[in-house]
């Protein structure tokens, strides 16, 4: 999604919690600031390692709220029968990726309230246990909460403007959809102040630079990229919206080739995957598929022992997850073509094996697509 690899660190409540490339950058420039300019200020009596020290653990604790902000969001989802794909911190902060959209005005409204109102309540925990015990607190545990707690109260305010793809954005998108019945309508409305926001940042950013702050520039990417999320927003709606309208009876590839679960993967691999024209193939065992083999998983065991391994041993066993009716829509089974789904559809009528629906297929769909 950001065009960076993401290095998987955990699991939340069975979320996988993920850290994209870009994410160090802006740890290093947090900590870094709070070292050298924040702490030192607020705190001149101790000394640099001190500094340091009270950097790195306030930056971690800072995105630990943002995990948890993000964490929020997956849970309601996941409550109202979305399927989280994972929380992944990234340049920005961080993002809940989900499977699918939410089905209706009142989910959307509930997840997308869910991130600013975790934040909120932080902030306000902080700003609690400075109240209560603020005058006893040693510096360096009062100064990191009291900035903690202002960042928190940051996040819900920024995260509540109302533009795609931020919180705010969402809440307009529900309530613009709950008044219209109109999903892409939503969209294009809360995605074009999502823009409006962005192009907003950058120009404040310019002025701030022409005033001689440069730190302002971090403004001007942020709005930037915001643009940009809320334009390509839009646009994954829109040709959600096309695929909602076709079929996979119109899309799929029939007759299917199976491959029996008994043959071994030295056959396998020359008859089928190696020197055929798919890259998956249902595996059939007395006449029932019982999974899905592809490429990859062929690539992934080594060649000596191809002989004595059998296709059967290596297939993806819950076909449950790919089946789907020759009437469902293209739209619905996007999820299944990710590159860490199980790339294909299984189209079954009646019991039978009528087809399958690979993302080869999809990508010659979206390509046959009008420009809008």
């Amino acid at each position: 999604m950001f065009g960076a690899p993401s290095l998987r660190i955990g699991r939340v409540f069975g979320i996988p919690i993920e850290v994209n490339a870009s994410w160090f950058l802006v740890f290093f420039i947090v900590a870094a600031g709070l070292a050298t300019s924040y702490f030192p200020s607020a705190l001149p009596e101790l000394p640099a390692s001190v500094h340091a020290v009270l950097a790195f653990a306030t930056t971690l604790a800072f995105f630990g709220s943002i995990v948890v902000h993000e964490l929020a969001h997956s849970l309601v989802a996941r409550a109202g029968g979305l399927r989280i794909a994972r929380v992944t911190l990234f340049m920005f902060g961080g993002v809940s990726q989900m499977e699918e959209e939410p089905r209706s005005p009142l989910r959307e409204l509930a997840m997308a309230l869910a991130g600013p109102a975790t934040s909120f309540v932080l902030g306000c925990a902080g700003l609690a246990v400075l109240r209560a015990f603020g005058d006893r607190m040693p510096g360096p545990l009062h100064v990191p909460l009291e900035y903690l707690t202002f960042i928190n109260f940051s996040v819900a305010a920024f995260n509540l403007l109302p533009g795609f793809p931020l919180d705010g954005g969402r809440v307009l998108r529900a309530i613009l959809w709950g008044a219209t019945k109109d999903l892409l309508k939503a969209t294009r409305w809360a995605s074009r102040m999502g823009q409006a926001i962005g192009y907003a940042l950058v120009a404040a950013a310019v002025l701030g630079v022409l005033r001689g702050a440069l730190d302002a520039i971090w403004l001007a990417i942020m709005g930037w990229f915001i643009s940009i999320l809320a334009a390509n927003a839009y646009a994954q709606q829109l040709v959600r919206a096309r695929l909602a309208r076709v079929v996979l009876a119109d899309v799929m590839s029939s007759p299917v080739v199976t491959v029996p679960a008994d043959t071994p993967l030295s056959e396998v691999a020359e008859a089928y995957v190696l020197g055929g024209r798919h890259s998956r193939y249902p595996v059939v065992s007395d006449g029932r598929v019982v999974g899905l083999v592809d490429l990859q998983s062929v690539r992934r065991v080594p060649r000596d022992a191809w002989p004595t391994t059998t296709i059967g041993d290596i297939a993806m066993h819950d076909v449950a997850q790919v089946v789907a009716a020759p009437a469902a829509t293209v739209e619905s089974v996007l999820s299944k073509m990710e590159p860490d789904g199980p790339g294909a559809v299984l189209v079954v009528e009646d019991g039978r094996l009528a087809g399958i629906v690979t993302r080869a297929d999809i990508i010659r769909v979206l390509r046959s697509l009008p420009e809008a």
